[in-house]
């Protein structure tokens, strides 16, 4: 199959390989300008190449999933290129699929041909080819999840057969069935869980845990589908779940006690982190990720007596304002703010003055502000979350804000409460990415996982144990006394199952999950992205339709395709 000069090839493809070093605790990069087939003929190959299989994810598993759902919506800041995503407008219909994610099979590829080739390779023991294999598998299986939710049906044969390495163009493809995608998906992730180690060497590989995990969502998913779902899929992905929780001691895995730390920067790799993405801070061959700007409010905008009182800062990142909670994420879905710790512990709703020499700010402007009464390091901004503003807030030197300036509609769009998940105040430069390890998956959602799949099976009372372990966590704040920490646990504690539906599981998975990369994903596996959108999304709700489930094939895959029966029933139904 011949896609975007032919980017099914390994073959004259120019990626950052990145090699492995057995005395490092973390994936390194070094350059190569071609991957070939005959660079797989030596353990040095594969290992290169299947850390370039690693690679891939820094440029795929970010975004996506995030706006045009009930959590996030757009700011005028962008433009409509962007927008159509959450808007779900005509545009859709040409924009290049998801976040780049017809780009998997090229990583993919890499994967056939290591499984291929390897065989053949003689320089390499069998207990490292075993577990090289059962960690490509993985990502094969990884990458075709998010491929099969993202378009539906997609290939398995790139041009030289079914899951075989292809190094000839061509120009034919011909996409499988949901049902034998999710075949292959659960394949390669039982046979990687078998040769996994139980704990991976470096940070950033795939380990048991991180087979467990996907192997439930994939259950999880898969039962989901009209076409493709199975009577017992909710209980193999409960079955898959559990192993991972009751067995996390082993596998090195446990919840963060404090859920302020969880996505702290520092923490990436903490207990509960899965599986996640690693980046470099080696500024020649680092690749990071703009997630750490795009939930960004506008601070930089406002002023006092016509002086900048937040100037832009490392500390509260690039503000591209971009993408902002709707205010059923802000008012609805967190609820009970008192004893929910995981709002303090995502969003930002207060800035400190940071108006010095080294941000920029003139000697007369900081002794304007100083007149005014605000010096470097008092509160300047305050997001509050009632319109009639208390006592305690009134006659203050700072610029308040109340909900309805976070949802203005005729005029620009620059305060409301910013995403702190991917803060990094360590990146290059004030303008720059960030370089942090990116999340895919943390056990907070492996318990979430087996409560919905035992909710599904009307195993609510079961399900309470799961879901409680969460929200239990979720009440504990630093600074609580002993009975001010029970009291906020008894409040977040379910005892009625027959709270427990898809709905309740889907609002509490925001609580916990928001802005993480999944919500498109979980919606439309839930068949819920419609309903939810319509309800809760301003902007996507008049133009949102059923077919919206999922993304349209790229026109560039089109553009390339030569058989003109195929790309004319290539595309998915109501995209042209």
């Amino acid at each position: 199959m011949k896609i975007i000069n032919n980017t099914w090839l390994a073959l004259g493809l120019s990626l950052l390989i990145l090699s492995c070093h057995s005395c490092n605790d973390m994936l390194e990069e070094t350059p190569r300008s071609v991957l070939t087939p005959d660079f797989f003929a030596t353990s040095q190959g594969l290992e290169a190449g299947l850390n370039a299989a690693y690679a891939g994810l820094r440029s795929y598993f970010y975004g996506g999933g995030i706006t045009g759902t009930d959590e996030f919506s757009l700011t005028d800041a962008v433009n409509a290129t962007e927008a159509c995503t959450n808007t779900y407008d005509n545009l859709l219909n040409s924009v290049n699929g998801a976040g780049g994610t017809w780009s998997a099979f090229i990583y993919i590829n890499t994967c056939n041909g290591i499984l291929e080739k390897g065989l053949e390779v003689e320089d390499m023991n069998e207990s490292r080819r075993k577990t090289l294999f059962a960690e490509t598998k993985f990502l094969r299986a990884l990458y075709y999840l998010r491929l099969v939710q993202t378009y539906g049906a997609v290939p398995l044969d790139l041009g030289t057969g079914k899951l075989a390495f292809n190094s000839t163009a061509t120009t034919l493809s011909v996409r499988n069935p949901v049902s034998e995608v999710y075949e292959v998906i659960i394949n390669d992730l039982q046979e990687a869980l078998a040769d996994l180690p139980d704990k991976g060497a470096q940070k950033g590989r795939a380990d048991k845990a991180s087979a467990l995990h996907f192997l439930a969502k994939a259950y999880l998913t898969r039962a989901g589908d009209k076409e493709a779902g199975q009577a017992g899929d909710y209980a193999d992905a409960f079955r898959y779940a559990d192993q991972l929780i009751q067995n996390r001691a082993a596998y090195g895995r446990e919840l963060q006690q404090n859920y302020a730390l969880v996505h702290l920067e520092g923490h990436e790799d903490d207990a509960e982190t899965i599986f996640n993405v690693q980046c470099t801070h080696d500024y020649e061959f680092g690749e990071g990720n703009t997630m750490n700007y795009v939930f960004t409010a506008g601070y930089e905008n406002v002023t006092v007596e016509g002086v900048r009182i937040v100037p832009r800062c490392m500390e509260y990142q690039r503000p591209w304002r971009m993408y902002t909670p709707t205010p059923w994420l802000i008012f609805n879905a967190f609820d009970n703010k008192a004893n929910d710790s995981r709002w303090d512990g995502s969003f930002r709703m207060m800035w400190e003055c940071r108006a010095s020499a080294e941000n920029g700010s003139s000697a007369a402007d900081i002794e304007k502000l100083a007149a005014y009464g605000m010096q470097y390091g008092d509160t300047a901004i305050l997001l509050i979350l009632t319109d009639e503003i208390p006592p305690q807030h009134q006659n203050k030197k700072y610029v308040i804000y109340t909900p309805n300036q976070f949802y203005m509609n005729s005029a620009a769009q620059y305060m409301y409460p910013n995403l702190t998940k991917y803060d990094d105040t360590k990146r290059f430069a004030l303008n720059e990415v960030s370089m942090r390890p990116v999340f895919i998956a943390r056990l907070a959602e492996t318990y979430l996982v087996a409560a919905e799949a035992l909710v599904m099976q009307g195993k609510k009372q079961e399900a309470l144990t799961y879901i409680n372990a969460v929200r239990r966590r979720a009440a504990h704040r630093e600074g609580l006394t002993a009975e001010q920490q029970a009291a906020a646990e008894q409040a977040m504690t379910l005892t009625d199952p027959n709270v427990l539906d898809i709905d309740f599981i889907l609002d509490e998975r925001t609580r916990e999950m928001c802005g993480e990369g999944w919500r498109w994903f979980d919606l439309t596996r839930t068949n819920k992205l419609v309903e939810r959108v319509r309800l809760y999304n301003e902007k996507g709700a008049p133009n949102i339709q059923d077919f919206h489930v999922l993304r349209p094939i790229p026109q560039t895959q089109l553009d390339l395709m030569s058989d003109e029966t195929q790309r004319d029933a290539y595309q998915n139904e109501g995209y042209y």
